[in-house]
């Protein structure tokens, strides 16, 4: 059965936002880099923190599966996350690039409505993104930054600036349908800290915006605290299954 733009691009939004925030929104050492696993097996021992301040992030990062859930109009919403650092080297718009690969599905009342699959493209020392290629839902979409922008060396409380921004293509073609751009604040939650990224665009001349917040933990990411995602028309608020256990 073939699959249009059109058709793809009505369900794609959630999708495409989720994939750069992740990709370029700091990350842990090692890998969509090398934070450790983190998510559904992480335990509520971790010490409390609350630290004025933090050295920036280590990217990119890897976060083992995270489960998510979200409740609207009488509806439940249930949400998996990956994202692992795949071994050596590909090319990638003309150069050598180390990858990861990113996985994202979200159910509604049980029955699956987004399956995504990205490959995300970078260097290393120092980390430097370059671009995405994207299966959403039988779609094929690209992704290239236009910029990007290092965090500070350290990240302190009620800190915030840009990250980066970039252009969605017909995959393979020249044919953009889309931009985005990317911020970032840092914030507290009980005893954490949070690293919280903002991105604003329009796909197909259609709005898009989602936030993402990151649990820093000796200065690292190693947890999704939460996640705000337009699926389908509406604005969900995922929240991780490990959401308050890290201020107990």
């Amino acid at each position: 059965m073939k699959t249009t733009l059109r058709d793809v691009l009505h369900v794609t939004f959630s999708g495409l936002l989720l994939t750069v925030l992740t990709a370029c929104g700091g990350g842990g050492g090692g890998g969509v880099g090398g934070m450790g696993s983190v998510g559904s097996a992480m335990q509520p021992s971790l010490p409390p923190q609350n630290p004025d301040s933090v050295a920036a992030l280590p990217e990119p990062f890897n976060i083992g599966s995270t489960i998510l859930s979200a409740s609207s109009g009488g509806n439940s919403y249930a949400g998996t996350y990956s994202e692992t650092p795949n071994n050596g080297t590909t090319m990638f718009d003309g150069q050598e690039a180390n990858s990861s690969t990113i996985s994202l599905t979200i159910t509604e009342n049980g029955s699956p409505i987004v399956t995504e699959i990205e490959t995300v493209y970078y260097l290393q020392n120092p980390y430097q993104p370059l671009g995405l290629t994207l299966s959403y839902n039988g779609g094929q979409f690209d992704f290239l930054y236009n910029s990007t922008n290092p965090l500070p060396s350290t990240l302190t409380v009620g800190s915030s600036g840009p990250l980066d921004s970039g252009t969605y293509y017909v995959v393979n073609t020249n044919n953009a349908i889309g931009s985005l751009t990317e911020t970032y604040s840092v914030t507290t939650s009980g005893n954490w800290l949070l690293f919280n990224t903002y991105a604003t665009g329009t796909v197909d001349g259609q709005s898009i915006s989602q936030t993402i917040s990151y649990v820093i933990n000796s200065g690292a990411a190693t947890g999704v605290a939460s996640v705000e995602i337009e699926v389908n028309g509406t604005t969900l608020d995922f929240n991780s299954d490990c959401a308050g256990c890290w201020d107990i």
